[in-house]
């Protein structure tokens, strides 16, 4: 892979400027965001969005990367966006990351608190692998939603944000 050059970078984040020259995000991770941002912004012949990859190491920041990518999407008018991690107790880092490129705590939305249908308008439904493969249960001859469902169901037909999948390696067996 060391062999492979970079394609050119032709794209520039939609950050607030306090984002970029305020030195909370290093360089590294600036560019990991216009590269996701390059590659969001190319359309695929079957019509969907063009998907990126973070392979990178602990101890990066992935999670303010994941925020940053998140928080250029919600700034091109996609503010629906998914982020999927390992555990429940990192909704609390993925506040603090959002808080920190200025995306705000307030815009994620814990599916684990949320019963039923999920009525937000916009957010970032943060939620993890065990979560999703649950289900509410059923009421009667009504049968309960599964946790899946729910977020198709909130992100609808049209959907065109972001699906993050925060701590990859740990989605084995999730199914």
């Amino acid at each position: 892979m060391a062999s492979v050059p970079f394609p050119k970078l032709e794209y520039t984040p939609k950050l607030p400027r306090e984002v970029i020259t305020s030195g909370k995000l290093s360089g590294a991770q600036l560019e990991t965001i216009a590269y996701a941002g390059q590659s969001h912004s190319r359309i695929l012949p079957n019509g969907e969005r063009s998907g990126y990859y973070i392979g990178d190491g602990t101890g990066v920041g992935k999670g303010a990367q994941i925020a940053g990518i998140i928080l250029d999407n919600w700034n091109q008018g996609r503010k629906k966006e998914v982020w999927i991690s390992e555990r429940s107790g990192l909704f609390e880092d993925a506040k603090r990351d959002a808080e920190w490129v200025t995306l705000g705590q307030d815009n994620l939305i814990y599916q684990g608190k949320i019963k039923g249908k999920i009525t937000a308008d916009q957010g970032v439904l943060f939620t993890t692998y065990s979560t999703l493969t649950s289900a509410e249960k059923d009421k009667g001859e009504v049968k309960g939603l599964t946790r899946l469902e729910q977020i198709t169901d909130w992100l609808g037909p049209d959907f065109d944000g972001v699906i993050a999948f925060d701590e990859a390696h740990n989605m084995a067996n999730a199914l």
